[in-house]
């Protein structure tokens, strides 16, 4: 099984981390939905969701003590 790399006692699978993905991209959605700030669809929602999910990552290699470049930073 997959195992997000973590230092210490906290470890996320794979599927721990689109279950977290998931419910932020839920909450975009929401807030999108309240606002209509960007076109479901269109290339800055699709840019914002990318931005969403860089930053989860970036939560949990904080949470599991790591610092790991995501494809967005290369």
């Amino acid at each position: 099984m997959f195992r997000f790399p973590c230092n210490g006692e906290l470890d996320m699978t794979a599927g721990e981390l689109k279950d977290a993905e998931r419910r932020a991209l839920n909450i975009l959605d929401k807030w999108n939905d309240c606002t209509g700030v960007v076109s479901r669809g269109g290339s800055y929602y699709y840019e914002l969701q990318g931005v969403i999910e860089d930053a989860v990552r970036c939560g949990a290699q904080a949470a599991c003590g790591v610092h790991e470049p995501l494809e967005s930073e290369k």
